[in-house]
């Protein structure tokens, strides 16, 4: 009896670990959302992990991301919120190509949930390449009557060097930087062509 008690303790502590989402003070203020929902890599991790099916993971960034930089094992699917412009325009201050907003955003997010027999108040989980853009996908999200969006708020790579040899390289922080599974081999039926209307 001793040992059932021992291991009912350990799981409750386990599931508390899961439960309890990044201090509102680890963000950014610019990165901040309606839900105040924010998760570190390890916990989106473990979140994901303990839900399985009945929460949503989603990768917001571009196609063009996912196919050259990989792409999260846990990941359901690739809705990037922005997409490449189609005359590849290039920004002088963020030097990198323009991208321009996806119109079909929140219809994809629908479409996934009715695929996967959830509606708008089942958990999801957004993440991009370092936590800059979800926020905004968050709030689209907010607007259209979602009801619990969490945040990865380090992203898939993470945080830029400030100082040292790696200065200017994503190497703080980050899903990939957390050795959490990952892939640069995609699955077909996690790609945006399965949501888009």
């Amino acid at each position: 009896m001793p040992a059932l008690a021992a291991l009912t303790l350990l799981v409750l502590a386990q599931l508390a670990q899961i439960s309890q989402a990044a201090p509102l003070e680890a963000v950014k203020a610019k990165w901040r959302t309606p839900y105040n929902l924010y998760l570190t890599p390890r916990e989106a991790y473990q979140k994901k992990l303990a839900a399985g099916d009945a929460l949503l993971f989603i990768d917001v960034r571009t196609r063009a991301e996912v196919k050259y930089i990989g792409m999260a094992n846990m990941v359901d699917a690739n809705i990037p919120l922005r997409l490449l412009r189609d005359d590849y325009a290039w920004s002088e201050k963020s030097a990198t190509y323009r991208t321009r907003e996806n119109p079909d955003f929140v219809a994809a997010v629908e479409r996934l949930l009715e695929h996967r027999g959830l509606d708008r108040n089942s958990p999801i989980i957004l993440m991009c390449q370092s936590g800059s853009r979800v926020p905004a996908a968050a709030r689209l999200l907010h607007q259209a009557g979602f009801g619990e969006v969490y945040t990865q708020y380090q992203g898939f790579e993470g945080f830029k060097a400030k100082q040292g040899p790696n200065k200017g390289q994503r190497v703080v922080n980050g899903w990939k930087n957390a050795n959490l599974p990952w892939s640069y081999e995609l699955d077909a039926g996690k790609m945006y062509f399965n949501f888009a209307p």
